[in-house]
């Protein structure tokens, strides 16, 4: 509990001064003149209404990071931007996929094709599976964090909130800049754009990341080392302005990252229904140190991940007020690899090979009227295709599973499609010049198909050992031998079926309705009720029945939620705040069931019922020129109403009364910015962030050895620059106390392993501007 008296302690001094700077909150929208208290009076934009508008004038709770922000602090991956979010969690899962969860919201899957409950965009374009995510963060303007259900503009599958990407834009004049940094684990990282016109009515911009690394995961049964990055990043921005009515605008990009996979860290032995893998319990477990781990050394530990996307937007003036606007984009994803996922140097459950690509098509329509009109509306249309197969194929040559079963080898696939198509219209109403009322509603048709099946390995056993029980459990010592290509996953008869095929179609109704309230032009007073779905899924899971296989229904959010945004002192000071209450249906979630022949086995479920409620407030202030100071404190309390079944770690009980996993109750963040000027030439300025994340558990019960413990983060910055900021040098350092902290921990075949975070990190970045 030390950390978290340090976390409010710190909070509290900084409240009494005030808030974060205004870069932490959002790009500004452009210069202006300083007022004459010294505060720069620049309104923060954003785009959560599908339009540019002062984030104090949308009745929603928002977190922006400007590019500022970004590149001092090293924001780049999903588990920094998660860091920077009060109420965002990040996790990683068995299979290196990231999962966000935003207020309690998430689901935890290691599917590649699962849809997740936060929806991420790149300029309104959706990365519908969170893995397409993984080097977006570069050359921006800001990140948006919309928080609660958006499904009325943003779609189903955004339950917990919605994450938007704003890319920084080509320029009317020349650009350019280059930035590079290195630090700890040799890593270096480079950025460089260019940007201008290319005529009077064509801008193009263009903009690449590369990062490269040593490795910073240390074996603690040998001399190997994992860790290494290898990323390439890339984007391509074209605008068009044909006439002073239509414009159009083409973003192409793409990345490869061929960075080591997480190595896990083995926690402690799994007892399985029946289990005699004595190796596997004698083998030493982890240290609880941040770089300790352990993998297979015949195995090896790689990823090669392939993205690229190509959107057009279209905005064209249809006259009286109206636009139309048109959103086209395809995404390509290609991933192939090979990683351990028991934190040991046997074959208890290695991933010896696995390989999966995504084909996603968009389309959306909309017609906007006049956003300076009394009354603003917008109706539209969406389209969309994916197309998800993964593989996998499994070594378990020193598990439970062999010594059981003779099983020494699988392998499984999946190939889903999903289809979507959504209808959607929205309308804010000001009735006077205070009061504002608003609504909207969507609604989706959703498919979803999927073929999956689990066969023999390579080795011929698995097929044998499954012939023998389809035999002995129907009776039929007649039924046809399995192939090595036959599916061997037993339905209710005890039949080795084909392919393994179903359908999932459902259709839902995201609706909001809401009031802004005005009275002065520095507060707003807001009230928004609003639910929202997320569709159905298919896990890809290795199965043994077919009863694994059974999809979760479509989940729902019923969210009540009321705040304030305040500004005092010449706007020197704001102040936010929010409380919500969410009534959380059909909750899904990776779990286990109970197999009677094979014991403890992984399960996609639904949770009837649970519910979210609870607080944020975030404080902003510049005291003085120069200083910028800031607090926010958020607050979730979940519980589950109503749910009897088996928990990830293989318990069996009524989990009614019991946490929602990945929720801590409170995070907390402090900051502070000064800038003092050496000289005419010359600044000096200097950061400081600590943040702060109770305790949650990674499944559904209080169990400890699934435990997520809070833990605070201190990261600092130091540097120079030239007051038009064209050159800037900045020293940092990440969790500079060196804090040993994990985000999952996960039960495989025989092992609990836990996800460790990285140590403290440091470096320098140089960067210049012409």
């Amino acid at each position: 509990m030390g950390s978290m008296r340090v976390a409010i302690s710190i909070g509290c001094s900084m409240l009494a001064l005030g808030a974060a700077p205004a870069a932490a909150y959002g790009q500004e929208a452009g210069p202006a003149a300083p007022a004459a208290s010294g505060f720069d009076g620049n309104e923060i934009i954003v785009t959560a209404n599908k339009r540019e508008e002062s984030i104090n004038r949308v009745g929603l709770t928002i977190k922006a990071v400007g590019a500022d922000d970004l590149s001092e602090r090293q924001i780049t991956s999903a588990a920094d931007i998660a860091q920077a979010v009060p109420g965002l969690s990040y996790t990683n899962s068995a299979n290196n996929t990231p999962v966000f969860t935003l207020r309690g919201v998430g689901f935890y899957d290691t599917s590649l094709g699962s849809y997740p409950t936060a929806s991420v965009y790149l300029d309104q374009v959706p990365l519908p599976f969170p893995v397409l995510t993984t080097l977006t963060a570069f050359d921006l303007e800001r990140i948006e964090v919309l928080k609660g259900p958006q499904g009325t503009l943003f779609g189903q599958n955004s339950t917990g909130g919605a994450i938007n990407y704003i890319a920084a834009k080509p320029t009317a004049d020349f650009e350019a800049g280059v930035e590079a940094s290195y630090g700890r684990f040799n890593h270096f990282i480079g950025n460089a754009y260019i940007s201008g016109p290319l005529s009077e009515t064509l801008r193009a911009r263009v903009a690449i990341r590369g990062a490269r690394s040593g490795p910073w995961q240390k074996s603690y049964t040998r001399d190997d080392e994992n860790g290494r990055v290898r990323e390439l990043a890339g984007r391509f921005l074209l605008d068009w302005e044909p006439s002073d009515t239509m414009s159009f605008q083409l973003n192409i990009n793409g990345w490869q990252d061929k960075s080591d996979p997480l190595a896990v860290q083995y926690l402690a032995f799994n007892e399985q229904a029946v289990s005699n893998t004595q190796i596997v319990r004698d083998y030493p477990r982890s240290p609880l140190t941040s770089r300790a781990a352990d993998w297979s050394t015949d195995n090896g530990m790689f990823i090669n991940r392939k993205f690229a996307q190509a959107s057009l937007r279209g905005d064209i003036e249809l006259g009286g007020g109206l636009t139309l606007t048109s959103i086209s984009a395809y995404s390509r994803f290609n991933q192939r690899g090979a990683l351990d996922q028991d934190g040991m140097n046997l074959q208890d459950i290695d991933l010896r090979a696995f390989a999966g690509r995504i084909r996603s098509l968009s389309q959306e329509l909309r017609i906007a009227n006049d956003p300076a009109s009394r009354v603003r509306f917008i109706v539209g249309g969406n389209y969309s295709r994916d197309k998800v197969y993964y593989i996998e194929n499994l070594l378990y040559g020193d598990s439970s599973a062999f010594y059981n079963f003779g099983i020494t080898t699988s392998e499984n696939y999946s190939d889903q499609r999903m289809r979507n198509l959504a209808a959607f219209g929205n309308v804010e109403f000001d009735i006077g010049d205070k009061l504002t009322v608003k609504g909207g509603i969507r609604y989706t048709d959703a498919r979803r198909s999927a073929t999956i099946c689990n066969r023999d390995g390579g080795d011929g056993l698995t097929s044998a050992l499954f012939t023998f029980f389809s035999r002995l459990l129907s009776g039929d010592p007649t039924r046809p031998a399995l192939g090595p290509t036959d599916c061997f996953v037993l339905d209710e008869n005890f039949f080795n079926g084909p392919e393994f095929k179903s359908q999932l179609n459902e259709d839902n109704i995201s609706w909001r309705a809401g009031v802004d309230f005005k009275p002065s032009s520095d507060l707003l007073l807001y009230a928004n009720v609003s639910k929202g779905y997320k569709a159905g899924t298919f896990g890809n899971i290795n199965a043994s029945s077919t009863a694994q296989f059974t999809p979760a229904v479509q989940e729902s959010i019923l969210n009540y939620e009321g705040g304030f945004k305040a500004q005092f002192a010449d706007r020197r000071v704001s102040l936010n705040g929010a409380v919500f209450y969410m009534d959380y249906r059909n909750k899904q979630l990776r779990s286990k069931l109970i197999d009677g022949t094979f014991g403890i086995l992984d399960a996609i479920i639904n949770i009837p019922k649970s519910h979210l409620q609870g607080f944020e407030l975030e404080l902003q202030a510049r005291p003085t020129q120069g200083l910028s100071v800031g607090a926010a404190l958020t607050y979730v309390d979940s519980e589950i109403d109503r749910y009897t079944g088996v928990n990830a770690g293989g318990v069996t009980a009524d989990f009614a009364g019991t946490r929602v996993p990945f929720t801590p109750k409170w995070q907390a963040a402090t900051n502070m910015r000064a800038d003092i000027p050496l000289s005419s030439g010359l600044n000096l300025f200097g950061g400081v962030q600590l943040t702060y994340r109770s305790a949650t558990n990674a499944i559904v019960g209080e169990t400890p050895l699934y435990k997520i413990d809070d833990y605070a983060l201190l990261d600092l910055q130091l540097g120079i620059e030239e007051p038009d900021g064209r050159w800037k040098a900045t020293l940092w350092g990440k969790n500079v106390t060196g804090t040993y902290y994990w985000t999952n921990v996960v039960a495989g075949q025989d092992t609990v392993v836990r996800y460790a975070a990285k140590p403290a990190t440091y470096g320098v970045t140089l960067g210049y501007r012409f």
